[in-house]
């Protein structure tokens, strides 16, 4: 039976712990799993048992030893429970290198917070960290998670992201009249499957000796071997769905949000009034949506299901705020009151986060967007952010597999990719320069894209202070003596920006009577790519650019140029670099000139190396240096 399974679980979990003075000693780990190892998991056991589709529990036990300090993030514990899952029973353990028990925080202990934005709090998170820790050092984790319904299921991690594994497993437990789905992601395991009683089946994947797999810079964030779970039919909060097809996972989730996509009569003649003057849908969409950008803010709410159920549109409407889902609805809501059709659609957000398995019906969404559907290229609107362009939406969201709700269940669709051209920053740089080094800088920005987004971020929402640290932190300018930074059309896609700054010195160095400048005063956008042999997996840049720069140095009188370095044109697959210098005589000014393209955000494996040597020539390139001097 399920109930004696859970007792089971619990007994051996209190054995393993009695017995840890002998087990967790760090010298009885082999040297094969320490290598390149950060941390250690010694023994993983996780457990989900389904009693029926409305209940179920999550369980726990985990020892990891922490050999350095570059894995002390496994030192720090946090669950989140809420009114659908609640925290049961919490134990941390802390075991020196000797296995000997050290400390034992319990879960009154614990810290506790509510989360939810302070403004709808639903949920407890429960955190404690072990502190002043001396190295190599053993934590051991039990814990387990009561939920209202059988939606979340776990998945069984074939690799850890700072070391090795010596022993993992987990089970799954549930009546022989239900059945679920598993699936893996770049791995092959089967589970053992054997019965509990008369009426239970329970599944088991083991697996030990997992070695460390040296991590890649700027791999996929899921790039681990894995084996996925997911129901058939299922149940969250009292609402039955089936998850077998996207169609029919998309329906469960357009039913439990449909009522939250419609306003009062009032609410749709103003909205109406707003727009009658637009000619077409789309221009309707560009007002209404830029309305919600300039009067809505978005606080992240979970309150009962509101992992997946939206706050009505009116209940937006009346606070001027609202989470992804509760933002995304109402857009939806004044779309539908003025005639325009758009669907809400699940994504995974994330940096690094990649699409979803068409073949493998499965919730690893944690946002919402908003589609407009049109004959050839549908409009996709991200409506958390106040600044985000209309009908772009940036890298957290692009090229995935979003699921679109629809009155006629769920419709998988693939979110289009940013192009270089998208994201352009031209920046002109007029330097004054004097016989003493100082010198003034006039800089005339052109942004659109995520260079836009990230000076409105960091500069036009930001204090002085704060400004002068993007200035000299994230775009490299000297330190200046004093600046003012002005931003125009910040509400325009083409945002314009104009800084001036006042330096103490401008050349990099001085040698006699000679300067040495920079080809800019600030440095483009060049990163470094670490060296990765035999490398397996894709990078992912922030995303693809287009960048250009012209910088000016007007010259003290009497001032000549004594060296120019070279002009330079280079390319690699997905990348290009051009540059250019040369003297003014009629100015008395020296020019340089750059262009640098990165036309792919994502580099496969296989042109990693290329596109690295590519990088490191264009940072070499930007080392050169201008020499002026007094004329004879």
């Amino acid at each position: 039976m399920v109930k004696a399974a859970v007792l089971s679980l619990l007994l051996a979990f209190a054995g393993a712990r009695c017995l840890a003075q002998f087990n967790y000693a760090t010298a009885l780990i082999p040297d094969s799993l320490r290598k390149g190892a950060h941390t250690v998991i010694r023994e993983s056991r996780e457990s989900y048992v389904i009693s029926s589709l409305s209940k179920s529990t999550y369980s726990m036990h985990e020892v990891i030893t922490v050999l350095d300090p570059h894995g002390k993030q496994a030192l720090s514990f946090g669950i989140r429970g809420s009114s659908l899952a609640r925290l049961e029973d919490a134990d941390v353990y802390v075991y020196d290198s000797l296995g000997r028990p050290m400390q034992h925080i319990r879960q009154k202990d614990m810290e506790k917070s509510g989360w939810g934005e302070e403004l709808v709090e639903d949920g407890i998170y429960t955190y404690c960290s072990v502190n002043d820790a001396t190295y190599p050092i053993t934590v051991e984790r039990d814990y387990t998670l009561a939920y209202k319904g059988s939606k979340i299921f776990p998945e069984f991690d074939l690799s850890n992201a700072d070391g090795s594994i010596q022993q993992e497993t987990l089970t799954v437990t549930l009546p022989k009249s239900m059945t679920f789905r598993y699936h893996g992601h770049h791995a092959h395991l089967e589970p053992t499957i054997a019965d509990a009683g008369k009426d239970d089946h329970v599944y088991t994947w083991t697996a030990s000796g997992i070695k460390t797999i040296p991590s890649e810079a700027g791999a996929p964030a899921d790039w681990g071997p894995a084996i996925y779970m997911a129901p058939t039919q299922f149940e969250l909060a009292g609402y039955a769905g089936d998850m077998t097809t996207w169609q029919s996972f998309g329906k469960w989730a357009y039913d439990l949000n449909k009522n939250a996509i419609v306003l009062p009569e009032a609410s749709r003649q103003l909205y109406l009034n707003m727009v009658k003057d637009a000619p077409t849908d789309l221009d309707k969409a560009r007002i209404l949506y830029r309305y919600l950008q300039k009067n809505f803010r978005y606080v992240a709410i979970e309150l009962g299901i509101g992992g997946d159920q939206a706050f009505p549109a009116t209940f937006t409407e009346k606070k001027k705020y609202g989470d992804c889902k509760g933002l995304s609805c109402y857009l939806s809501a004044c779309l539908t009151a003025v005639g325009v059709k758009s669907y809400p659609a699940l994504v995974n957000y994330g940096d690094l986060s990649q699409p979803v398995d068409p073949s493998f019906p499965q919730d690893r969404f944690n946002h919402v967007i908003l589609c407009i559907p049109q004959p050839h290229d549908s409009v996709w609107l991200e409506c958390t952010s106040n600044h985000t362009d209309f009908g772009v939406l940036g890298a957290f969201t692009e090229n995935r597999n979003a699921l679109l709700l629809t009155e006629n269940g769920g419709v998988l669709v693939h979110t289009p990719s940013s192009t270089a051209m998208e994201t352009r920053r031209d920046v002109f740089t007029r330097v004054n320069l004097s016989e003493d080094g100082s010198g003034k800088a006039e800089v005339a920005i052109k942004a659109t894209g995520e260079d836009r987004y990230n000076e409105i971020g960091y500069v036009y929402e930001q204090n002085h202070d704060d400004q002068k640290r993007f200035l000299v932190e994230e775009m490299e300018f000297p330190q200046p003596d004093d600046f003012t930074i002005n931003l125009e059309q910040v509400d325009s896609p083409l945002l314009r920006t104009h800084i001036a700054l006042a330096f103490e010195k401008v050349p990099d160095f001085t040698a006699g009577d000679k300067m040495f400048l920079r080809p800019h005063i600030y440095h483009l956008h060049l990163t470094h790519l670490p060296e990765s042999k035999n490398r397996t997996q894709s990078y992912f840049f922030d995303h693809p650019f287009e960048e250009s720069d012209t910088t000016c140095y007007q010259l003290p009188t009497g001032y000549v140029v004594d060296e120019l370095p070279q002009a330079r044109t280079f390319s690699c697959p997905h990348a290009s670099y051009t540059s250019n210098y040369w003297y003014d005589t009629t100015q008395k000014a020296v020019y340089s000139y750059t262009s640098i393209i990165l036309k792919d955000r994502m580099v496969p494996a296989s042109d990693y190396d290329a596109t690295r040597l590519f990088f490191s020539q264009a940072i070499k390139e930007e080392t050169a240096k201008i020499v002026v001097k007094p004329a004879q």
